[in-house]
Order: structure tokens, then C-alpha cells, then sequence
């Protein structure tokens, strides 16, 4: 009785949401996650603030994630964060929320190089 109440202890440690790997996010950007396999360039990141709106450009890289895992995550998690989808191209995808415009670019080559950039589209 002792080992089945152990391993039900246990069980229940292991799936307990609390204890769940929280996402990574994206520095410079508020909710944008960054994909398991990403990892972001510490000193890539440029932000601009102005009166008139922002801009916020970030790199991240992978050996072993490709083009299309890096444009089919996004494209199914950030509609999830309120973003919807705009432009899309062979290497790219955009995605538009309150007035701004996010950006994702993948340069396919080893590694793998994604460019994230957010721009303000219109003027409050």
C-alpha cells in the first residue's frame, strides 16, 4: 500500500502544472514566446521608442529547426495572443494587433537565423 501511495504522490508531482517548464519569451517584446529550439541573441536586440511609436528588432538562431517549424509555430500560437495573421512569403510571416506589426523572417541556412521585428502601423 505504502509504494502505491508513493507512486501516486509521485505521479502527481510529475503533472502538477505548477512544476510545468514555463515558456521563454522573447526580451525587448512583451509576450512573444521564442520557440523551443530558439535560443536569442543576447546582444542582437535593438529597440526604439518615440511619440510616434516603436520599433523592436530581435535575432534568434537554431542548428536543428528549419524554416517551416519556425513559420508553423508562430503561425498557430500567436493568433492564441490576440495577433493576427497578415502578409506571408516563402521565408516570412507578419501578424498584425493593436496597431502594430510583428515580422518573422527565417533565413533557412546553418544555423538558422530568425529575425523578429515590431513596428508600430498606425498613430494613436
Amino acid at each position: 500500500m505504502r509504494k502505491f501511495l508513493n507512486a501516486l504522490i509521485f505521479s502527481g508531482l510529475i503533472s502538477c502544472p505548477a512544476l510545468a517548464a514555463q515558456p521563454v519569451f522573447m526580451s525587448g517584446f512583451e509576450d512573444l514566446p521564442l520557440m523551443d529550439g530558439l535560443k536569442q541573441f543576447d546582444d542582437g536586440a535593438v529597440a526604439f521608442d518615440a511619440p510616434s511609436g516603436r520599433i523592436v528588432e530581435a535575432y534568434a538562431q537554431s542548428e536543428n529547426v528549419g524554416r517551416k517549424n519556425v513559420l508553423d509555430f508562430y503561425g498557430k500560437t500567436l493568433p492564441q495572443l490576440g495577433w493576427k495573421k497578415g502578409k506571408a512569403a516563402a521565408a516570412s510571416a507578419s501578424f498584425t494587433r493593436e496597431g502594430e506589426e510583428l515580422t518573422i523572417s527565417v533565413d533557412d541556412g546553418t544555423p538558422a537565423t530568425v529575425r523578429f521585428e515590431l513596428k508600430t502601423t498606425e498613430k494613436d
